[in-house]
């Protein structure tokens, strides 16, 4: 269709690109998110009837994008180091998001998205219909955003469906990039999985390679968090779940003191991103570490 378009209008027509005068253009969008400009002066009003049929008019064009915007999105293409440096913040959570219609009040968007966080974010678009959320972390350990409330929020005000996928707070270093591909691969499986289900967590992606959804080097990449521990602190972790999450319980059949393993449990917590004690951190962690002692 696009391609039909630009043989048509030739040189008034505009495809994801920036004319010098935005003003002397119709802005439309097509269903995946291009953003398609004509000359006013080039429509007819029955031409501008029989473009909203395949199109989705625009009021305005969306605004231009940020030096940051666009440094976020060569990351996200590529990796381009530049973007990272400029959160000044040691953390960051990522949070992927899809909606199911273009949005085209980006500002309106954006405004509803920040008011549910109370640290920094920056939103990255991929087109019109999904993208990122980098929010900046002075500290590791951090409650997970309202997400089912966002959710509802952006349904209630867009008239959309919106599906999120929360990433665990990660250190911003040069492992970054993989483990956004890695979440971005996991959000996919999530909803192939889950279609129906509009909030995603880290827990939920843990359990799918388990299951058959995914590749043996997916599931190893899944399961590495568990490199960082020692094999005491392993154990530690499953004999808290098989006593049923009972700290007391545990710590007697360590032989240890039960501040010890409570510890434990919140440096687990703090360095996993994974609530141990809520049902499905709970039984995410139990299913990985039963595969990794399988293999």
């Amino acid at each position: 269709m696009l391609k039909e378009l630009k043989l048509l209008y030739e040189e008034d027509i505009v495809i994801n690109g920036q004319p010098e005068d935005p003003e002397a253009y119709e802005w439309f969008y097509t269903a995946d998110g291009d953003e398609i400009g004509i000359a006013k002066q080039r429509l007819t009003k029955r031409e501008r009837q029989l473009l909203a049929l395949f199109l989705i008019p625009a009021d305005h064009r969306r605004e231009r994008e940020s030096e940051e915007e666009r440094a976020w999105k060569r990351w996200m293409a590529s990796g381009d180091p530049a973007a990272p440096a400029m959160l000044a913040a040691p953390y960051c959570r990522l949070i992927h998001f899809i909606v199911n219609r273009p949005i085209t009040d980006k500002i309106e968007f954006a405004e509803t998205i920040r008011d549910l966080f109370d640290s920094p974010v920056t939103i990255v678009w991929n087109k019109d219909k999904g993208g990122l959320i980098i929010e900046a972390r002075q500290k590791r350990t951090a409650k997970p955003p309202l997400l089912a409330e966002m959710a509802d929020a952006l349904a209630a005000d867009f008239y959309a469906t919106i599906h999120l996928f929360i990433g665990p707070t990660r250190p911003v270093d040069d492992r970054l990039y993989e483990s956004f591909l890695l979440e971005k691969e996991c959000f996919s499986a999530a909803r192939r999985f889950w279609p129906k289900q509009t909030v995603y967590e880290w827990e939920d992606a843990i359990p799918l390679p388990l299951l058959g959804d995914g590749r043996r080097d997916t599931t190893e990449r899944i399961l590495s968090f568990l490199d960082g521990f020692d094999e005491d602190e392993i154990r530690a972790m499953e004999t808290f779940l098989q006593c049923n999450l009972n700290v007391s319980m545990a710590a007697k059949k360590l032989y240890m003191h039960r501040n010890s393993l409570q510890y434990r449990i919140d440096k687990w917590t703090e360095q996993t991103g994974i609530d141990i004690k809520r049902f499905k951190g709970a039984a995410a962690i139990y299913l990985a570490i039963l595969h990794r002692r399988r293999t």
